[in-house]
Parts: structure tokens; sequence; C-alpha cells
């Protein structure tokens, strides 16, 4: 993981073009380089995780063409094998400018990975820039007054350069001479779920668990120590447990847990380190330490979405002290709930088809969010974060199993319906996981870091005379960032306008999982709960 930043068109002022790569140097801090190309500059900030010698520096050339690639690329050794392609180094990334040279545009569906990279042909001048199917890399492009283009990993490499900077979308690819090629789609949503069969359940649960484990064994490859983010919710710790049974019991694995004090996150995380024998890293932090980071946050995340920037706040904080400990690279669970119905909220779809439409529609936002927050913040201390909830072969099986299994009601744990069921029940085997987390209600991240951290904050603003949205806003432009990059709508639980509309009459109008008061578990008695979850069958 690195970052990227390139300018074509007219006579590119390297000075300035090298002052603006930095600015996202924690992206890649263990190097930096700066190539003239054809017509333009390529800028580099290398975070060493894959062949940390020379030979893994960006970017890459082969014959006429010069590539840089932020991302990693888990089937680069097939890719090696079917084209003949023989790498100086131990790069995953290393192939692609040999590799476009033979597929040119089916480049992008060819690669097994997370990405945003850039390919210039030096010959013709022509560009290629594509980025993964769900954007769990960022990419921003723009334009100055003088036409020149602009590409970097984040925004504030651009603002004070460009009149207009945008998000290069997620599932495109760019083909052609600067400012006149064209975009192109290259991965498309459009999964068709098979019809319920009562026979078929157990297929489709062992089609789950293979599913998951392929894709956590195909991210664990690292020439940096093994880490895991673990907040002892059911997603992170499905990740871990599989990761320690593919290394095997000697592998030396190492998880991560942030919170306030007494966080409801600790005691599951504890159990599930306990249950994997990894070693276990657990970091506290105070009200007044988040709220004294938020500017921080807000300028290394690029957004001022409220939910986004509370979730960030201990991510920002753990990553400082995983980069102290030496890690480059770790494992977390974003995505899961996005493709298995996992918020609070799926509780009340209406029917099948809105289900599944809902799901579709958080994938496709995922990079505005959480792909967002976990790469930036992170990445603010140089520590890469990998996705296995959204390996493209594992996002089919999520995708295309009957929707009626995925429905809270399919299973019920200890008499009430239960989301994520049908993942749990797949995964529920050879004692993968404690029970109390394999079946431990979903808790949204900002949530299960410490109540008091969402309620605290609240009560900072007010006393203060503000609002949280009124701050964050504040702090977004005073970086002079896009307006064009951050999605607004009315969202309850993390939900998308139509998932809102599904809630009940009166509920609470914030992103909190807690505002789903009759099925979160801490917000409203169990006679309650009970009564107005049937009511939503």
């Amino acid at each position: 993981m690195c970052g990227i930043f390139a300018c074509f068109g007219g006579k590119c002022d390297r000075r300035e073009a090298v002052d603006n790569a930095y600015k996202q140097n924690h992206r890649g801090p263990d190097d930096f380089c700066c190539l003239e190309v054809t017509g333009g500059l390529f800028c580099f900030n290398r975070l060493n995780v894959m062949d940390r010698t020379d030979l893994g520096r960006q970017p890459f050339v082969y014959q006429e063409y010069t590539a840089m690639t932020n991302g990693e690329i888990y089937n680069h050794k097939s890719l090696e094998a079917e084209f003949g392609i023989q790498n100086r180094g131990k790069s995953d990334c290393e192939l692609i400018p040999e590799l476009f040279s033979k597929v040119g545009e089916e480049l992008p569906k060819r690669l097994d990975g997370m990405f945003a990279t850039v390919v210039i042909n030096n010959k013709t001048g022509e560009l290629f820039i594509t980025r993964d199917h769900i954007g769990i890399i960022p990419l921003y492009w723009g334009t100055d007054t003088e036409g020149r283009l602009y590409i970097a990993s984040e925004q504030k490499c651009l603002v004070d350069i460009c009149e207009v900077v945008e998000i290069f979308p997620p599932r495109m690819y760019y083909h052609g001479p600067p400012k006149m090629g064209k975009l192109k789609q290259w991965y498309f949503m459009d999964w068709t779920p098979q019809v319920y069969a009562v026979e078929d359940e157990e297929k489709v649960y062992d089609r789950i668990y293979d599913g998951m484990y392929k894709a956590v064994e195909k991210m664990i490859p690292c020439d940096s120590p093994n880490g895991f983010l673990l907040s002892g919710g059911l997603d992170s710790s499905l990740v871990a447990a599989l990761a320690r049974r593919i290394l095997g019991p000697e592998h030396e694995l190492h998880t991560f847990t942030i919170g306030l004090e007494n966080a409801p996150d600790f005691k599951f995380a504890r159990a599930v380190a306990a249950h994997i024998g990894s070693i276990h890293h657990e970091f506290t932090y105070t009200l007044q330490e988040g709220v004294d980071s938020i500017p921080q946050v807000i300028h290394k995340i690029e957004t001022f979405n409220a939910t986004t920037i509370r979730s960030s706040t201990p991510q920002y904080l753990m990553s400082k002290k995983i980069a102290a400990r030496g890690f480059k690279m770790v494992m977390s669970g974003e995505g899961a709930d996005e493709a298995w119905g996992g918020y609070l909220y799926f509780h009340y779809a209406p029917n099948d088809e809105e289900f599944h439409e809902e799901m579709k529609d958080k994938l496709a936002d995922l990079h505005y969010y959480d792909c967002l927050r976990t790469n930036k913040s992170m990445l603010a201390s140089g520590v890469e974060v990998r996705v296995p909830f959204l390996d493209p072969d594992l996002l089919d099986i999520a995708m295309t199993i009957p929707v009626k299994m995925k429905h809270p009601n399919f299973i019920k744990h200890e008499g009430r319906p239960i989301e994520k069921g049908v993942l749990r029940k797949a995964c529920d085997r050879d004692n993968l996981l404690p029970k109390s987390v394999l079946w431990r209600q979903k808790e949204q991240f900002s949530d299960s870091v410490g109540y008091d951290w969402i309620d605290g904050l609240k009560q900072y603003y007010k006393d203060a005379g503000t609002t949280e949205e009124q701050f964050n806003m504040s702090m977004y432009k005073k970086y002079n960032f896009s307006m064009t990059t951050v999605k607004t709508g009315k969202s309850v639980a993390c939900s998308t306008p139509r998932g809102a509309s599904w809630l009940p009459e009166g509920t609470a109008n914030d992103e909190s999982g807690r505002s789903v008061l009759a099925v979160h578990q801490s917000s409203a008695p169990a006679s309650e709960k009970q009564e107005m979850i049937s009511g939503s069958e």
C-alpha cells in the first residue's frame, strides 16, 4: 500500500509535483521516487509491505510502459506463470506494465486484489487508469487552470492546484490521451440470487465457509508480520480465527483492539484472542483524546460524514500504536455488513428484493464510507489493511445465495432473529470461535468502542455551542476539500435513504446502531424488542 501522484499535459512543474505528492507521505513513508514520463511526472510514496528490497521500488518499467500501483495483487504469481512474466524482484505489482502490454484494457479484469493503477505508454502518451471493484483503494483526479490532468491517492494533494477535484470511480477504467480518453466500466454488480430450496441449505453453508477460508488464505502472504484488527464482533473475529486455522498453532499472530475504558469490545476480543492463541494488544483512549484528534482525523480521511469520523477516530489512534510496534499490514472485517445484510435496520427489510437492492447500493457506495475510513485512518500511520469480506469471489457467493437465507428472521438465536445468521451458522463448526462471539449481536464500531464515545461527542459539541455536523463541516472546509467527494442523504444506523424508509416512524435520525431501538439489545426492554421485531416479519 502506498501513495501515487501523477501530472500530465503541458509542462508539469517538478517542484510543485513533489511538494504536493509529499502531502500523502504518511501512506508510504519508506521511500519516495519522482520519475519523468512522456508528457508528465509519476511520483510514488512507498510503504514496504511486499518485497522490501530496492527491487520492489516503483514506478515499474517494461519496454515503453511505465506503471505505478497502490494496493495488493493476490493472484500475481498465477498471472506471471500464465503470461510468462519474469520479474526482477518479488513485488506483487511488478507485473503490471508487462501484463498491460499483453492484455490492454482487460487488465483490471485479470487482477484479483485491491488496487489503483496508472499506466502510461511512453511512445504514444496514452494513459490507462483503473480502480478496483469496490473502491477499497482511494483515487482522485482533477485539472488545473492550464488544462493539466492530475491524479492522486488523496485529494489533499490536488485541492491547492486543481479547479475541480473528483473521485475516480471504482469499477471503471480510463484509456486514452490525457483529457481525451473515455471512462468505461469493467466490473458490474449484476448478481442474481438463487431461489431458496431447503434441500440446498447445507451446500450453501459449505460454500460460504469455503469462500471465507479462501479469501483469508489469499490475503495472508506478507513480508512483514501478520496483524489483525479484532473488535470482538463477528466479522473481525472470523478473519482472525480463520487465519489461525490456516497458519497453524505455531505461527505468531497478533491481534489489536481499542476502546474507551470498559468498552463492550474488550471482553469479547479477549475471549477470541484466548481462543485462537494470539498475542493480544489492547489500547484505551479517553473522550478528550478522541475529541482532540478529530481535526487531524478529518484531514487524513477527507470527509465530513459523522459516522465515518466517529469510527475513524479510534482507528486513527490505534494505527499509531500498531505502527509503533513494527506492523505494516493488518487484516480486518470491513465489508461483511454490506454483503450479508448485517446492519440492524435490515431486520425491517420488507421483502427479499428490497433487501438485495439495499445490499447492492451499500456495496456500490462503500468507497465513500468504510473503505475510505479503514484505508485512510490506518495509512495515516503507514499501516495497510486487507479486507477478505470484499474478495470478489466471496462477494459472488454472498450476493448469489438465496436472499431469504440472509434475512434476520431466517435463523433465530435464543428465540431472537439475528442478522448475518447464515454466515454465523456456516462458520459454526470445528470450534472456530467462542459461541458468545459467534452469535454476538452486531455493534457498529463507533458504538462498540464504548457507548460514551458517541454520547460524549454530542455533549461536547453541545457544551461548545455547536453541533457535530457543523464542526465537521467547518474543519472540512478549512482544508479546502472538494464538496463533490462526500455523499449525503438520510441515514439511520448506516442505512441508505431506502433503508431508512423501512424503519418505524419516530426512529432517531442518527447513524448509531442504537437508533434501531427495538433491535439493539441495550436500547429497549426485551418485551418491547420482541413485540416490535415480530411485527416486522
